[in-house]
């Protein structure tokens, strides 16, 4: 008796969890494209507006850092300035896009346009990520990272870092604009893949990834699988030298 009581449950459990996975979309729907060259304001707050009509939010961890709203030949963008990272103290100086939606399966595609001021070393800066932002359950998603002045992916969760071809690798041009597109098919199995392109150049192009952490299981959504948050400018800064980056023309969307 014992034993049919433990597999009853068991179906029960499986069936409530498969029921749970079909309606996920529903209790974690949210937008899948959304576009800003920062023309229209004037100020960090014109971004931070209720309800994330543009921006959700900000990570500032450092007294002197800053993010404001600046202009260059009637062009608007953002601007972000940051002290190194000292020890456990992180330094960051971001914003981020959230409760939005990219689901396991689907390809995300991340736009936008980088400017790092002067050649200062600047190891294991990071200046993009895609994470899923909810508090129970979250997982922790993956970044663009800056290690001897090239770009390369590195996954917050255990996966080693996606790196360009030894032999091949492009340094990323200092003071000046930088085009970059971030192509990244979400898989929480090695049936991903991670493209970056860096001025029309593709400099990372690898197949068979694992590109979503294995979120925790929910009582009732069950696992939710992607990805709701993007988040730009200086996510966290190397601990070698202060530091100043410009952004333009962000851009992401769900691609086919």
């Amino acid at each position: 008796m014992e034993k049919k009581k433990n597999i009853f449950g068991l179906i029960f459990f499986t069936l409530l969890l498969s029921f749970a996975s079909c309606k996920k979309e529903k209790y974690f729907e949210g937008p899948d494209f959304y576009m800003d060259d920062f023309q229209s304001y004037n100020q960090l707050e014109d971004l931070l507006l209720p309800d994330d009509i543009f921006w959700s939010h900000t990570q500032i961890t450092m007294d002197d850092n800053h993010i404001t709203v600046d202009t260059l030949n009637g062009n608007k963008y953002l601007k972000f300035f940051a002290l190194p990272s000292k020890g456990d103290d992180v330094s960051k100086c971001s914003i981020s896009k959230q409760k939005m939606a990219f689901w396991e399966g689907e390809t995300m595609r991340v736009s936008s346009k980088y400017y790092i001021v002067g050649t200062d070393k600047a190891d294991w800066l990071f200046i993009q990520d895609l994470e899923e932002q909810t508090a129970v359950g979250a997982g922790p998603g993956i970044r663009l990272a800056l290690v001897d002045n090239q770009l390369r992916i590195e996954h917050k969760f255990l996966q080693d870092d996606v790196v360009q071809v030894a032999g091949q690798e492009k340094d990323f041009p200092r003071n000046q604009w930088v085009d970059l597109v971030w192509e990244v098919k979400l898989s929480q199995k090695h049936k991903g893949y991670i493209k970056l392109w860096q001025d029309g150049d593709l400099i990372i192009d690898s197949d068979k990834e694992v590109t979503l952490p294995k979120d925790f299981l929910y009582a009732i959504q069950g696992t939710k699988g992607q990805y709701t948050s993007v988040e730009i400018g200086i996510t966290a800064n190397s601990p070698d030298n202060k530091i100043t980056i410009y952004v333009d023309d962000f851009k992401v969307e769900t691609v086919k």
